[in-house]
């Protein structure tokens, strides 16, 4: 063979090589580098240990407040690179690692009685999605509360006290509020509230009853405290987990039927128990989904400052009480928060009425007659 086409031939080979090399080195060039763990404990059913340090997730290019990409067998989610399992900013029924005393964490926030298919062995696959979008758009939120009344636009806003309203909803019948006991500097203008508007009745949702009791033995001329020692108030201690809570939604029904006259419910702070719990009442007496939500978020700007129809007020919707009432209409995804994308769920409005009515008798197990009773009360038919 003449030397010029064996020239040519080494040519395009050598050059067949490089744009194959080069392409080769742009896929795994953008790859993202993984980490192995595995899992040497699941404690409650819904906190995973991993074998790992933070030394190990900074291989990876991990950082805090990253979302990172968890896989094992046929599952695969998203959890967020948490300062720790309190964080404000994790999405609810959302999976959060962090470091608790030296020992990584995988765990799933607002989460109660999960079962979770990830088992003691199981390896786990983690990779860096990058910085989560979420946390950059709720400033507020992550703030805080602040303790001084001045800080707000009265006592209404300061201790998140308003009528419960929607639907068929008796007008005047229910109330809402921070607790008139536990809730710092709020507590003395929710008794003023209730004193005046001539609250009969009260449902806490944040105390159990000893625990009321010894509120009450320390204020015992405050409002609230004047209806406990007369028998009108029924409490129990709720956990933040509403959706994935039976036995305190037939509280909430029980609660419900037994109160006479004009009723107040809180938690600590009126938002979160009470929002949820409140979410229950209007949707019951037939309010739709757009009241449900904005009463529910009414009580996140009055306690966080957000302004309504932000981004911020967006993403917490999305992010907070449109999971929970997601939840409601999906009840199969209570237990298995391991098994929800809500990067693909697309939130559609549904009748609350009709769905929470099949969430309090199928899945929390109330005899239908029963929320039956309760939404006739609700609405005045008894």
């Amino acid at each position: 063979m003449d030397r010029m086409p064996k020239l040519i031939i080494i040519a395009v080979i050598t050059a067949v090589a490089i744009v194959g090399a080069i392409a080769i080195s742009d896929v795994f060039k953008d790859k993202e580098p993984t980490l192995r763990a595995e899992v040497i404990e699941v404690q409650h059913g819904n906190t995973i240990v991993l074998d790992i340090g933070m030394d190990d997730l900074v291989t990876i290019g991990a950082e805090i407040n990253d979302d990172i990409l968890v896989k094992t067998g046929n599952l695969e989610f998203t959890v967020l690179f948490s300062p720790g399992s309190g964080y404000k900013g994790i999405p609810m029924y959302g999976g959060y690692l962090a470091d608790a005393f030296g020992t990584i964490i995988i765990g799933f926030t607002g989460c109660d009685h999960v079962t979770i298919d990830i088992k003691v062995g199981d390896i786990l696959t983690l990779s860096r999605e990058g910085k989560d979008p979420f946390i950059d758009k709720i400033p507020n939120y992550l703030k805080g509360r602040t303790n001084n009344p001045e800080d707000y636009d009265g006592p209404t806003q300061f201790a998140n006290t308003r009528e419960v309203k929607g639907g068929d909803l008796v007008p005047g019948s229910i109330y809402r509020s921070a607790s008139p006991w536990n809730a710092g500097n709020r507590s003395p203008f929710v008794n003023d509230y209730y004193k005046e508007i001539g609250a009969e009745y009260l449902i806490c949702i944040n105390l159990d009853e000893d625990e009321v009791a010894e509120y009450v033995g320390k204020d015992p001329d405050a409002y609230a405290s004047r209806l406990f020692k007369e028998g009108k108030v029924s409490s129990k201690h709720f956990r933040a987990a509403v959706h994935s809570s039976p036995d305190q939604w037939r509280f909430i029904v029980d609660s419900l039927l037994e109160a006479e006259g004009k009723t107040g419910i809180f938690c600590t702070y009126g938002k979160d128990r009470t929002g949820f719990s409140c979410a229950m009442i209007e949707g019951l007496a037939g309010a739709n989904y757009d009241e449900i939500l904005a009463d529910f978020m009414t009580s996140m700007c009055n306690y966080y400052h957000i302004e309504v129809g932000s981004e911020e007020y967006e993403a917490i919707c999305k992010n907070y009480p449109q999971r929970v009432f997601y939840l409601y209409d999906h009840t199969e995804l209570i237990e298995h928060p391991e098994k929800v994308d809500w990067n693909k769920i697309e939130f559609e409005k549904f009748d609350p009425e009709e769905v929470f009515t099949k969430y309090l008798v199928d899945y929390v197990g109330i005899d239908a007659d029963k929320v039956a009773k309760v939404k006739e009360k609700l609405t005045g038919g008894i």
